[in-house]
């Protein structure tokens, strides 16, 4: 049975923040068992604190592993856990149920994301990488296009 339908955002943000109370190196394997096992509904629409808090330990978490694995030289892990936070922040932005506030959010974070992926890229050798580079710009633009009604630079009033 798959463990995440049967966590709840709290139980999740709770291990989550155990794990960040007591982080050690050698359990990397523990934090992205439990980014692999976020609950499906932290990602759906209607975000209180606790969703907006376990969001953003998900997302962090996501970038350790990859630095991480990056630092293992698990060059093609190190990038999945890339797009993988990149998807979600997608899926999350382009969700018609979310509102304004969170879909801005989550484009600002897809912005950001796609540079770190792009700069990984370029650091790798082979013309795969340099072709993976080319596509990631053109699906970014071409999503980003598609959510021009979302003014990206106008500030998003605290709620």
């Amino acid at each position: 049975m798959n463990r995440s339908n049967e966590l709840t955002v709290d139980v999740w943000l709770g291990e989550v923040q155990n794990w960040y109370c007591n982080q050690n190196i050698n359990e990397i394997c523990c934090l992205e068992e439990m980014v692999k096992q976020a609950p499906p509904s932290l990602f759906l629409p209607y975000i209180d604190e606790s969703k907006s808090q376990a969001i953003g330990y998900w997302l962090d978490a996501c970038m350790r592993i990859h630095h991480h694995l990056n630092a293992q030289d698990s060059i093609e892990g190190a990038y999945a856990f890339l797009q993988f936070a990149y998807s979600k922040m997608q899926e999350m932005g382009s969700n018609i149920g979310h509102d304004l506030k969170v879909k801005k959010w989550c484009l600002q974070r897809m912005d950001a994301l796609v540079v770190v992926l792009l700069e990984y890229c370029q650091c790798q050798d082979g013309e795969y990488w340099q072709s993976e580079a080319k596509t990631l710009i053109e699906a970014h633009v071409s999503f980003m296009t598609a959510q021009n009604h979302l003014n990206l630079s106008q500030e998003v009033a605290a709620g």
